[in-house]
């Protein structure tokens, strides 16, 4: 028997080549984004699937260059106000989620409670001396894979079909695709039926497989009667790239007004990362200095 793979993305290959497929499964990676902050449990689902989410969307780009990242963000809703998951090319993620605290939250919310009026934009960071481009993804079904997977079905990109899921301990998710060839049409195959059905099994995995199966099991299970080839884990980790430098930039959008109203009663402002709880702190002259930086 293989041994168990976590906190990693594993790309598979079904048929001949027409139609692939990235797996991922976070544990500990997911744990240490919990351990930041304390979550309802229907907010901690739902950046655990934008999480899972990323990461295999992530695993699909070759245009990433080394500091190349892909950025899912819910901004502008109630209760949630801001959800990150951020995804970078090494697969390092990191993730947070604020929501209004008066929230009346129910453990069976879904995305459409949990974010009533937000936008949902998906931004691609190439890296090196590459623009960054966006895409705002209308919030649709009750979840961050139906959502996805009607944008995806309106949009002229490559036919993808996601499932995810999060839990308390782990999340998790599968995402399918038909392999366009040159000029953007479906690569031909002996098997002209081969995505209709693979997409369809995939319709069909539960939460309850997506958490507790590992790779090996979960595809045998969705693709038995179907020649799938896998290749290597790679591994995914949560890692948070602030500094006091980039902290800085919080102090450069609160403005002289609002710095200064903090430093009227106290000597240092303190700030904590979103990301991983780090406290950063800045003397009144250091506050100064990083809204004169341009």
């Amino acid at each position: 028997m293989s041994e168990e793979i976590v906190d990693a993305t594993r790309r598979f290959v079904v048929g001949q080549g027409s139609v692939r497929g990235e797996w991922v499964r976070l544990d500990e990676t997911w744990r240490a984004v919990l351990a930041r902050r304390q979550y309802p449990a229907p907010i901690a689902s739902l950046l655990g699937e934008c999480l899972a989410a990323a990461a295999l969307f992530t695993s699909t780009l070759k245009l990433l260059q080394a500091d190349g990242r892909l950025t899912m963000q819910i901004q502008g809703g109630h209760p949630i106000t801001l959800l990150v998951a951020e995804c970078r090319r090494d697969l390092s993620i990191r993730g947070m989620a604020r929501w209004g605290r008066d929230a009346d939250l129910t453990a069976t919310a879904g995305l459409a409670d949990l974010a009533r009026g937000a936008t949902l934009a998906l931004t691609i960071d190439p890296g090196g001396d590459y623009d960054a481009y966006q895409s705002f993804v209308p919030l649709e079904g009750d979840s961050v894979a139906e959502t996805l997977n009607a944008y995806m079905r309106r949009s002229e990109q490559v036919d993808t079909f996601f499932a995810l899921a999060a839990g308390a301990r782990t999340c998790a998710g599968i995402l399918v695709q038909q392999i366009p060839e040159a000029g953007g049409k479906a690569a031909e195959d002996p098997d002209p039926d081969l995505w209709t059905r693979v997409r369809a099994l995939t319709s069909s995995v539960s939460r309850e497989e997506l958490l507790n199966l590992p790779d090996t099991a979960l595809l045998f299970r969705l693709f038995h009667q179907e020649e799938v080839r896998l290749m290597p884990a790679r591994p995914v980790t949560f890692v948070c790239r602030c500094s006091k430098g980039r902290v800085a930039g919080v102090l450069r959008v609160l403005g002289r007004d609002e710095v200064s109203g903090l430093l009227a009663d106290r000597r240092t402002i303190d700030v904590d990362c979103d990301f991983c709880g780090r406290k950063f702190e800045f003397s009144a002259e250091e506050a100064w200095a990083a809204l004169e930086r341009v």
